[in-house]
């Protein structure tokens, strides 16, 4: 391998300022940059927590459903048991791991959108998928250590050839064309026909994204195959992202077997990674592609799960499981709120804590959350309404119609001015000692019929109860 360097930095930067233009005024590729900086800089902050990341992925329906299969895919199979919640993934598999997955999830969905209208942008696009499931297969063979950050530096190492095809369709296929006639490489064509190479869009995108340096790296073509890596680190990453690469465009023709043969055993040196496991992956792989994508679009059915007595058990479950762990009162505090959102169907949910003679909201997930947390605020001296009624009386309390007769009198405004679109409610006070330090509260929104079931009832007291025992064992 040869590193190819552009004149860039000489003259050359028009067609990467013509790219940025094209990229700001046209697809979802500004969309996926504003999400990529989100996420590395919520990574690297050192008050980074499972409660924001939780919080963003909750948000979206579709992310928390994928981000949720793929946390029970292979790759973590052996470290938790079965992941139903994005509270418990952040505890089995890490923060980082997280988010360089929902990071892998970001992306593919904007190579599919992005991708629908060209055959062109939809081979590449395939492409590049097979790679990141490559890339993801030898890491569950392997268990490296943040194995997600593979995937996502496989993805990665397709971005320069992926924004050209979108953005440069014409100029593509010019290159495709010279790759093919002359035997050059796609990097070597590229600098022809555009100036730069595919490596370099790809550097300046990374640059752009405030991509880790790991991630930068790995979109770049290795020099050679002589030097091998230690299995996880940046060398290795960069190599993997190649490797996943060149056997994803080799399968995807038609007549693959003898190129195959011959590239594994190349890189199986370098990757420290026998022959076998990676004929596998890729087999693997191969079979996976014939079926529909783990990532299908998932459409928001709303309301209440059918199943949410199921759903509540394992909840509680989880809950019980996180205890035994030693989890702390955050984390099984917001594994909580997860479980009362997701299974009950929830618009949202949030913990109110006693914090200087005021119970506070302090986490919330769903509608309006984290935004409205401020506003959701009420004194501790108490007052004839039905939170500090809940309170008084460590009683659980649901809400059915906050405008009927027999309750309207004991809403208090600070709720319906700040959420005015709940219909019903539940309260469930959380008491320390005989002494109340908070509650964990849900809504449905106006135009639902939901209710509470006295089944559902007992298990949110369960979930409830189990919470409190985090602090209890303290």
């Amino acid at each position: 391998m040869t590193t190819l360097t552009s004149t860039l930095n000489n003259g050359n930067a028009g067609f990467l300022a013509i790219l940025n233009k094209r990229m700001e005024e046209k697809g979802d590729f500004p969309a996926l940059s504003k999400s990529v900086r989100n996420f590395c800089k919520m990574a690297q902050d050192e008050n980074f927590n499972v409660a924001d990341i939780t919080g963003i992925i909750l948000s979206d329906f579709a992310l928390t459903q994928k981000v949720i299969r793929l946390a029970n895919s292979a790759m973590y199979s052996s470290i938790g048991g079965e992941i139903t919640t994005i509270s418990k993934a952040a505890m089995i598999i890490g923060l980082e791991a997280l988010t360089y997955l929902v990071l892998s999830v970001r992306l593919l969905d904007t190579l599919s959108i992005n991708a629908s209208d060209s055959a062109a942008a939809r081979a590449e696009m395939t492409q590049a998928l097979l790679a990141g499931d490559i890339a993801r297969k030898i890491a569950a063979k392997t268990r490296i250590k943040n194995s997600e950050e593979a995937v996502v530096c496989a993805l990665m190492h397709h971005l320069g050839r992926l924004l050209v095809v979108f953005y440069f369709p014409e100029k593509w296929s010019r290159i495709k064309k010279v790759s093919a006639d002359e035997s050059l490489s796609q990097n070597e064509a590229a600098l022809k026909i555009i100036g730069v190479t595919l490596d370099e869009i790809s550097q300046e995108v990374a640059k752009s994204w405030c991509l880790p340096q790991k991630i930068a790296n790995s979109m770049m073509s290795p020099p050679s195959f002589v030097e091998t890596n230690i299995p996880g680190s940046p060398g290795w990453l960069k190599m993997m992202a190649s490797f996943a690469g060149a056997a994803a465009a080799i399968v995807t023709k038609k007549d693959a077997g003898d190129d195959l043969t011959e590239l594994m055993p190349l890189y199986s040196n370098a990757l420290l990674i026998p022959v076998e496991t990676i004929t596998e992956s890729i087999n693997l792989a191969i079979n996976d592609a014939r079926e529909p994508s783990i990532l299908k679009a998932v459409t928001e059915s709303g309301g209440k799960p059918a199943d949410s007595i199921k759903q509540l058990t394992a909840g509680v479950r989880e809950t019980t499981n996180a205890l035994a762990r030693g989890e702390n009162f955050g984390n099984v505090l917001n594994l909580a709120l997860e479980t009362l959102y997701g299974s009950m169907g929830f618009n949202r949910v949030a913990a109110f804590l006693r914090d200087s003679n005021a119970f506070k909201g302090k986490v919330g997930f769903g509608n309006a959350m984290p935004e409205a947390l401020p506003s959701l605020s009420f004194p501790e001296t108490y007052e004839a309404d039905v939170f500090h009624l809940a309170l008084l009386n460590n009683a659980d309390v649901f809400i059915g119609d906050v405008t009927g007769p027999r309750s309207a009198a004991s809403i208090p405004s600070w709720l319906t001015e700040t959420l005015p679109d709940v219909r019903a409610f539940i309260l469930l006070p959380m008491n320390l000692n005989g002494r109340p330090i908070g509650l964990l509260y849900g809504d449905f929104r106006k135009g639902t019929k939901e209710m509470v079931e006295q089944e559902e009832m007992v298990l949110m007291r369960s979930l409830r109860d189990d919470l409190m025992k985090s602090l209890g064992s303290k």
